[in-house]
């Protein structure tokens, strides 16, 4: 429902209707978080073996300035993960996968870089001019045949201790963090989004804020 109504009415009016039902708080909230948003950078999660532990990776990207977030042949019933996630799965793109085909086609032309022990690349020398998406594995096997001989990289998080794994959101969170910093060192602002973007994602949500049911009411209302 939520698409359908971005589809069905121009952005700068979703937001000029529902702009006058938000506090000012909540505007100016909105315009700050996505001005550091990152479009350039995703991440995927293939059959994590606990759903949990992929929820928690969600709540951490979002609160690190991403917006999508791939599960791929994940088992995740409707409603779960609430209490993981704290909220930010509004915020999020989350797009789930059936398949790994389905994965490879959906996130575009970004550079696929799999998280492995013995990677050939460590996290810091990854390269952060290109769109990039990062690939983790379940907590048990980690990353599948098919999902190696998929990445163009594999990185390892550099460990310097007596352990020889780290927990799928703790180097997730590890990852997300360097990289990102470095990112936006490189592009020299904190976010990267377009102007249609940012009207896009803007629109979306003033609308997820609200509430779906309420916001098509509202612009039912106004604009039909």
């Amino acid at each position: 429902m939520l698409t359908e109504i971005l589809k069905s009415y121009p952005k700068k009016k979703v937001i000029e209707v529902l702009q006058e039902f938000l506090t000012e708080e909540r505007v100016q909230g909105i315009d700050k978080v996505l001005s550091k948003r990152i479009r350039g950078v995703q991440i995927g999660i293939e059959a994590p073996y606990d759903i949990h532990n992929g929820l928690a990776v969600v709540r951490t990207a979002e609160a690190l300035g991403m917006g999508r977030v791939h599960f791929i042949n994940a088992i995740m019933k409707k409603g779960q993960g609430k209490n993981t996630t704290k909220g930010t799965l509004k915020w999020v793109h989350l797009e789930k996968h059936a398949s790994f085909e389905g994965f490879m086609k959906d996130k575009g032309d970004a550079l696929l870089v799999g998280a492995c022990a013995d990677g050939s690349v460590c996290l810091e020398e990854l390269p952060t001019d290109r769109p990039l998406c990062f690939l983790f594995g379940n907590e048990k096997e980690g990353l599948s045949k098919q999902a190696k001989k998929q990445c163009d990289l594999l990185f390892r998080v550099p460990m310097f201790g007596m352990v020889e794994s780290l927990n799928l959101s703790v180097a997730a969170g590890i990852t997300l963090y360097d990289y990102l910093k470095r990112k936006r060192e490189e592009i020299g602002k904190e976010g990267d989004l377009t102007a249609e973007e940012f009207l896009e994602e803007k629109a979306r949500f003033y609308v997820r804020s609200l509430g779906v049911e309420q916001s098509s009411e509202i612009l039912k209302r106004r604009l039909l």
